[in-house]
């Protein structure tokens, strides 16, 4: 009963070879259970021989699929090969009729926005624009206090200007000064002559009072006992 619910040795084996797939190296031969799928050539291979270089790719051309672009000595342009060419003759090239240093000539425009600020520089894949000044910065230098924002320069100018002038019409100026102390003198000479004439006037009333006084008591009364 269990022999017979038990798989034979090789037909375990050939269910386990099912799962995975051997090698295409001649050299090789290892059955890969997750093996790597050449892109040139469409065969598979195990984790030591799936580069081209490898397994010796005959359908792998490198000089059409590991291009590099060297880089000018003068100008740091990335100058690109042409597939067949001879690296240095493409170079010579370069800086004999194109590259800005040796030829003189502007060189061409960039093909990406930058950062707009000074000190960035960063080429903008996402490029976003203020609404203040209407230029391009990247998500760093995007706010306005961050990239020195011309508008804010203009706004505190602004705010410095209306608080000069606020202060200037609450401080009198040097005529109005001289006008209200005037008229302050003024006011104490009124008061101070005022004053004056009111004491005289009590003095005349106390003069003219006192005589009368005298008059008064110089008749003679018959009802006093002095007078009898």
């Amino acid at each position: 009963m269990s022999r017979s619910s038990t798989p034979a040795a090789p037909e375990r084996d050939q269910q386990l070879l099912s799962i995975g797939h051997q090698c295409s190296a001649p050299t090789c031969n290892l059955v890969d259970f997750l093996p790597f799928k050449c892109q040139h050539c469409s065969q598979r291979y195990c984790g030591e021989h799936f580069l081209p270089k490898a397994h010796n790719c005959d359908k792998y051309d490198e000089s059409k699929h590991n291009r590099v672009a060297p880089s000018c000595p003068m100008c740091s342009t990335p100058v690109a090969i042409p597939p067949g060419e001879d690296p240095n003759i493409r170079m010579e090239r370069h800086i004999t009729h194109e590259c800005p240093v040796t030829t003189g000539k502007p060189s061409k425009a960039k093909s990406a926005p930058t950062c707009d600020r000074a000190s960035c520089g960063k080429v903008l894949f996402a490029p976003i624009k203020c609404s203040k000044c209407t230029k391009q910065f990247c998500p760093q230098h995007r706010f306005p206090n961050t990239h020195n924002c011309p508008s804010i320069k203009t706004a505190s100018g602004s705010q410095t200007s209306l608080g000069g002038s606020s202060t200037t019409s609450r401080t009198p100026t040097r005529p109005a000064a001289a006008g209200a102390a005037a008229m302050a003198a003024f006011k104490r000479s009124m008061a101070s002559a005022s004053s004056s004439t009111s004491s005289q006037a009590q003095t005349t009333r106390t003069s003219a009072s006192s005589p009368a006084k005298a008059a008064t008591s110089s008749i003679p009364n018959p009802f006093s006992k002095t007078d009898r």
